[in-house]
């Protein structure tokens, strides 16, 4: 017998719906784990989310190893990594497709998609029925169920209550938090080297300003193809026999996103590819839970999700001889007055039913309706 906690068990010959979890690296309910050491930022809150309303529902969720320990069969497989699939009898695979081929490139591969039962995606190309893009037409015969990202709410976050109101307390003026990572495509709409376009031009003219934050940034940005190897090679060798950093602004890793950022004015939230319609994360949404407004580009109609007034759009500078610089004009002459406008609309925003859908509620009531029809 298999003990989920305190008052359920799962029986090796269950009445209820079964579902077995595949990817995020480990194994053994650490999925489910508040105590997980990746639970940064309760990261993991939304698959504990999705475990106990599907408790609800009659469905029981383990990650698929803890099931094949016990002899069980799943019903399902909820795959949340684009990874191979595990051949299982009666049982019906479904994919959660977080992210774009540009970050994971078998996230386009029709042949791949089209081995599964079903498709969670925010993708609104492969959403639509009526799609001309390649990828939807290949993938038509594969039934595909919209998700929007989920986003966990801060323990210090207060809904009815602007976290450090106006200028006073936040002594970081801009900020980026995020991984130093690539695309695996060679794509004209990823950002991954715009963010390090940003970082460099604060870091080059008002490094004062400026602070960094996350993982992988000691090295430089690492590219595609032999020339990508030779230059990443050359920035990372020629700043070690200087002495000098290869990112001077960086400060660490942000051992709690919220506390950093109700600390900073700005941050700057760029996707890691813009002009992919439904394509919104987290970015965005840990900037308004701290009270601090997001420099954004990514989701093409994001005015349209979250109000204008909430955030900055860089799109508006794009036009300009020099974006950043432009940028910068723009947030150093903003008075502290302007500045709290953007803090209460994103206060507004999140209290209100627009918010809703990118919640973690939201997104378990996503996966676990067509796993019951």
């Amino acid at each position: 017998m298999l003990v989920l906690d305190e008052n359920l068990t799962l029986n090796k010959r269950p009445a209820m719906l079964v579902g077995g979890i595949v990817g995020w690296e480990e194994g053994q309910d650490d999925l489910f784990n508040p105590q997980s050491p990746r639970n940064r930022d309760d990261c993991l809150a939304p698959f504990r989310m999705l475990r106990s309303k599907a408790v609800e529902r009659g469905i029981q969720l383990h990650t698929l190893d803890v099931l094949e320990k016990e002899g069980i069969q799943p019903n399902f497989t909820l795959y949340l990594e684009a990874l191979p699939i595990i051949p299982i009898d009666n049982c019906k695979n479904y994919l959660v497709r977080f992210e774009t081929e540009l970050t994971v490139p078998v996230n386009g591969d029709a042949n791949y998609l089209n081995q599964f039962d079903g498709i969670f995606t925010w993708d609104q190309d492969l959403l639509n029925v009526n799609s001309k893009s390649s990828l939807a037409q290949k993938t038509a015969p594969t039934p595909k169920f919209p998700i929007a990202y989920p986003n966990v709410l801060p323990a210090q976050f207060k809904l009815h209550q602007i976290i450090n109101p106006g200028f006073v307390n936040r002594h970081l003026f801009c900020v980026l938090i995020g991984s130093n990572r690539h695309a695996n495509l060679p794509d004209k709409r990823e950002l991954y080297s715009e963010r390090v376009k940003a970082i460099r031009w604060f870091e080059a003219n008002v490094a004062k300003d400026f602070s960094l934050f996350g993982n992988g940034w000691l090295v430089p940005q690492k590219r595609l193809g032999k020339s990508g190897k030779w230059r990443y090679r050359l920035e990372k060798v020629l700043p070690f026999l200087l002495g000098n950093a290869v990112f001077r602004s960086y400060k660490g890793p942000a051992q709690n996103k919220f506390e950093v950022l109700a600390k900073a004015r700005f941050c700057i939230c760029f996707e890691n590819a813009k002009d992919i319609p439904g394509y919104i994360t987290e970015k965005i949404f840990d900037s308004l839970f701290a009270g601090c407004v997001p420099i954004y580009w990514g989701e093409p109609q994001i005015q349209n999700i979250v109000p204008s007034s909430c955030f900055i759009d860089f799109r508006q500078f794009l036009t300009r001889a020099n974006p950043y610089q432009e940028l910068y004009r723009y947030l150093s002459k903003m008075n502290e007055q302007d500045f709290m406008a953007y803090q209460e609309a994103g206060r507004q925003f999140l209290a209100s039913p627009a918010f809703k859908p990118y919640s973690s509620e939201a997104f378990a009531d996503a996966i676990l309706g067509p796993l019951q029809s």
